[in-house]
């Protein structure tokens, strides 16, 4: 009941149009539930009279109601249908809202495959439950208490019988639910399960080509798919067997019915038209119950995965407006920051960092793998928040701030820049939106990006393919930092930015960025220590720490220190 609640609520937009589908289910039931009193007039007053003139009126008279019941349940299907595609439309929509709003530890802990399962597989199962199921379900519903009350009225004693028979049907509909809506819920987390590892696979397709272990991956997604199908497996033998046992009871009712009802024609108790349509009622209560038992596993399959859905639209999200709207002039302070990351509380990855850089001032960080430079600027971005310490801007403590102000005064490119499948247009302007066709061109133009965007047929509006896989490596790196330049933000953040490239793709890049030193508060990170020469102050870090700040020259000149160690193995290995 209280899933049923939450999608009423959710769908509360289209009540109007359930209203009108409940309008023509009223007027299609009412006229299937009175074809078999129309039988009944063409048996005993039309046939046995003789009275051609009446046989004409009555079977009019039925052509008639069944025109009407013909065209309502058309109506009926189409109203349901359209309110109950509109409900899913608006929960995928709300849905993925809620998957964006979440912060970077929630997709630290989920696989995207699984979430992309949420977002097709399971809003697949409601989308059927709430489009053609709910039409079906009140339809079903409606005709079996309509049709018992005709019962009734065509005859007390053999409806009695079928009285019995139905609380018995109930309590099975409600034991074998309560199995269906378990397993199903089960077998939809395995095969969420098992879109993640396709997800995967299909993600990193070349890493999986390149070491030959299609195999491998194939056998992996096999056995989780296996686990999946062994639920499904299992739900079909419950549903299997409540199907058998309704069936069974049901022919068993109809065998009853017609030996009791043929008795009672013979004593006279009841005319041979009364007995048709008796078993006419009998049929279409027996259509509508089944049916209510086919939809009843569905419905329970639908609540299992609903149950998941809502799980996930009611977690909180980031709240991204409340604090300060604007960061003035991007002067950034760390003060002892401690930091581990969620999955990893034990390990701590910066050990009371302190540093500053101000405004229109280029810092650079280096280091060994694994010393917390790329952390640096997750916390800047406020990715995750300290452990321990504060990070300041503008000498206010970044959690003063609202993350919109934060994230909208950062720039960021980093070692793997992602490229959306747009064209290389939308892509530049990701970074502002509203930006005009001018202002994407010098954007362009400011990281030598323009001249071979201009080389490709179609221009600026050459697509990307899939995480930019139509550019090559430096192309991507030069997009993405027009990207960045066009957001004209206080902080740029430079992650590893020319570490993957080729020396002339470096070189551009690095045209492109040495452009930008002096303009805004910038922060690199860096392994190749060529880009950092430039820097107005160096950091320094190991194992967390910061060991050594100061210039390029300084810092080289203090042979034992890990900076002059790091320039020496680099010129070494060169």
């Amino acid at each position: 009941m209280n899933t049923i609640k939450k999608l009423l609520r959710l769908s509360r937009h289209e009540w109007p149009l359930l209203g009108w589908g409940m309008l023509f289910l009223a007027i299609s039931s009412a006229a299937l539930l009175f074809y078999p009193h129309s039988i009944k007039k063409i048996i005993d007053e039309a046939i046995t009279s003789k009275n051609l003139s009446q046989l004409n009126m009555a079977a009019f008279l039925a052509f008639v109601i069944f025109v009407i019941q013909s065209v309502t349940s058309a109506l009926r299907y189409y109203f349901f249908t359209l309110a109950g595609e509109k409900t899913v439309k608006r929960m995928r929509s709300r849905l993925f809202g809620q998957l964006l709003g979440q912060d970077v530890t929630f997709f630290d802990k989920q696989k995207t495959g699984e979430l992309l399962a949420r977002l097709s597989s399971d809003t697949a199962v409601l989308q059927n439950a709430l489009s053609v199921n709910i039409s079906m379900l009140v339809r079903g519903f409606v005709q079996a208490v309509g049709g018992i009350t005709m019962l009734f009225l065509t005859s007390p004693k053999l409806t009695v019988f079928i009285l019995v028979i139905i609380p018995p049907l109930g309590l099975l509909a409600a034991r074998f639910g309560k199995k269906v809506k378990a397993i199903s819920k089960k077998a939809q987390d395995a095969l969420a399960t098992s879109s993640g590892v396709a997800e995967e696979g299909m993600g990193s397709v070349r890493t999986v080509k390149a070491f030959s272990q299609e195999a491998f991956e194939k056998k992996r997604y096999h056995d989780k798919l296996e686990f999946s199908f062994l639920l499904s497996t299992e739900k079909i033998k419950v549903v299997t067997s409540f199907t058998n046992l309704v069936s069974l009871l049901g022919f068993t009712a109809v065998v009853f019915i017609v030996w009791y009802g043929g008795k009672l024609v013979i004593e006279g108790e009841m005319s041979v038209g009364t007995l048709t349509s008796f078993l006419l009622y009998v049929i279409t209560v027996a259509f509508s119950v089944g049916m209510l038992g086919g939809l009843w596993t569905d419905f329970m399959s639908a609540f299992g995965a609903s149950e998941r859905i809502f799980e996930l639209l009611e977690k909180k999200t980031e709240d991204v407006t409340t604090g300060i709207k604007t960061l003035k002039n991007g002067f950034i302070e760390f003060k002892n920051v401690h930091f581990s990351y969620p999955a990893r509380l034990d390990f701590p990855v910066l050990q009371g960092v302190s540093f500053t850089i101000a405004p229109h001032e280029t810092v650079a960080v280096v280091g060994p793998s694994g010393a917390g430079k790329s952390t640096l600027a997750q916390l800047l971005m406020r990715f995750y928040e300290t452990t321990q310490g504060d990070i300041l801007f503008d000498g206010v403590n970044s959690k003063d701030y609202s993350l919109t102000a934060v994230r909208e005064s950062i720039g960021i490119v980093s070692q793997e820049p992602v490229l959306v499948s747009e064209s290389l247009y939308e892509n530049i302007r990701y970074g502002k939106p509203e930006a005009s066709e001018a202002q994407v061109h010098e954007a362009a133009k400011k990281a030598f990006a323009h001249d071979f965007i201009m080389g490709f047929p179609q221009g600026y509006e050459t697509l990307v393919g899939e995480r930019g896989i139509q550019l090559s490596g430096g192309q991507k790196q030069r997009v993405a930092i027009a990207r960045a330049l066009l957001k004209n933000p206080r902080i740029l953040i430079l992650d590893e930015a020319t570490s993957a490239l080729d020396a002339e793709s470096e070189h551009l890049v690095q045209k492109a960025l040495e452009n930008q030193i002096g303009i805004r508060a910038t922060l690199i990170i860096a392994h190749r220590l060529s880009t950092v020469k430039r820097a107005d102050k160096i950091i320094v870090m190991d194992g967390g720490k910061v060991v050594q700040i100061g210039t390029h020259i300084d810092l080289y000149k203090i042979e034992d220190g890990l900076y002059h160690k790091l320039v020496e193995r680099q010129f070494e290995y060169s």
